[in-house]
């Protein structure tokens, strides 16, 4: 897939249901009743990685208050959603050694991913940093995550909502109605082709998430090292 080309592409849909609808929001930002739970494989920004998304969510910010802006604790790349976040899930019950088993099976021979971050996009309800792997190692273990998960009775909802081919990571979400002024759109087009940065990946983590993947509501359950 040329990745520049479906990031263009859903960047381009999103201006245009805004210009035609206007912006979604989230609702559930600040709902003390969201319980929202999931299991997720991610990759999270080291500390370099992540101040330099703070650049960006900072610079909309003076432009746009009054949003859910992503703490850098909580900036993270997903991997793989093994169970997308609904209502009411819990991980009691679950044999959460199996699926550290299959997870352990899926990464065997994937090496360290590296991904380079340039420019930024946007849906109607929140804002993107883009990633671009610079190997085929994310797209490999994705496929052999899917064909794990696939063959075992465990509880998963791999690729349910739509099938993953990004390596994004979402830093704002809007939270109330949005009247974007033109300063918006230029912090938007300044950071259009913005060098973030780049990390290899190497450590891979698998926990238990609310919705907006924040540091005091995850719990890790695994970590696996990619490249052993």
């Amino acid at each position: 897939m040329d990745l520049r080309a479906h990031y263009d592409m859903l960047n381009l849909e999103a201006r245009r249901a805004v210009e035609l609808a206007g912006f979604d929001f989230d609702t559930q930002i600040n709902d003390p009743h969201d319980d929202r739970r999931g299991l997720t494989l991610l990759f999270r920004p080291d500390e370099a990685l992540a101040n330099s998304f703070g650049g960006f969510t900072s610079a909309i910010q003076d432009v746009l208050p009054g949003h859910y802006y992503y703490s850098r604790s909580d900036f993270h790349v997903t991997v793989m959603p093994i169970v997308s976040c609904y209502s009411g899930f819990s991980c009691d019950g679950l044999d959460l050694d199996a699926y550290r088993s299959l997870i352990q099976d899926a990464i065997a021979g994937v090496g360290s991913i590296p991904i380079q971050f340039t420019g930024v996009f946007m849906s109607p309800s929140c804002l993107m940093i883009r990633g671009y792997p610079q190997n085929n190692e994310l797209e490999k273990l994705r496929n052999n995550l899917r064909v794990a998960f696939g063959g075992s009775n465990l509880e998963r909802s791999l690729d349910k909502r739509y099938k993953l081919v990004t390596a994004h990571c979402t830093v704002v979400r809007f939270q109330q109605e949005v009247v974007a002024p033109a300063a918006f759109w230029e912090v938007m087009q300044h950071f259009s082709a913005f060098d973030f940065g780049m990390q290899v990946f190497e450590d891979l983590e698998f926990v238990f998430n609310d919705w907006y993947q924040r540091v005091e509501l995850v719990k890790r359950l695994a970590n696996f090292k990619l490249g052993e």
